[in-house]
């Protein structure tokens, strides 16, 4: 195993919430870091493989349907009220729809790593949706295909 593999070893590790990356109304919030959505969990190992390797990148944690269901769906509820663009909590929803369809996650910690280089690997691997989690900034690191959207107004 070269230097690189094990390099990539340390970094992917299961999910596990922090309470410190929800709001204080408690929508999914983790600040410096990107969640991405894949089609099934070997996609996602794929690009949890790939975004290891970008340089100065953080922890890679692959992130189940059913551990993304387990996190969100109760929080995502109770936070609730009338779906709106830009509300955090419909991002929780989102991943939940997905993660019922089967779709896997990765949590990334960007570090120091350029925004610009994971988008790059995460579309590569063909992820369905990326949000990246600054202070008070949710940037989408990839151009979700149409369906995806359609989760958002329950159409999908």
């Amino acid at each position: 195993m070269d230097g690189t593999e094990n390099q990539q070893e340390r970094q992917m590790s299961g999910f596990a919430t922090d309470p410190g990356q929800f709001s204080m109304s408690g929508a999914y919030y983790p600040k410096g870091h990107t969640f991405a959505m894949f089609k099934d969990a070997a996609t996602a190992q794929a690009a949890a493989a790939r975004v290891a390797g970008v340089p100065q990148i953080g922890q890679v944690q692959m992130v189940s349907p059913g551990e993304i269901t387990q996190a969100f769906a109760e929080r995502a509820k109770s936070v609730g009220g009338v779906p709106s663009p830009g509300r955090e909590d419909q991002f929780m929803l989102r991943y939940v729809e997905l993660a019922q369809r089967g779709c896997a996650g990765v949590l990334i910690d960007m570090a120091d790593a350029a925004p610009d280089d994971v988008a790059t690997e995460l579309a590569s691997e063909g992820a369905l949706l990326a949000y990246s989690y600054r202070a008070l900034v949710i940037e989408e690191l990839v151009t979700p295909p149409p369906p995806v959207e359609g989760v958002a107004v329950g159409k999908l």
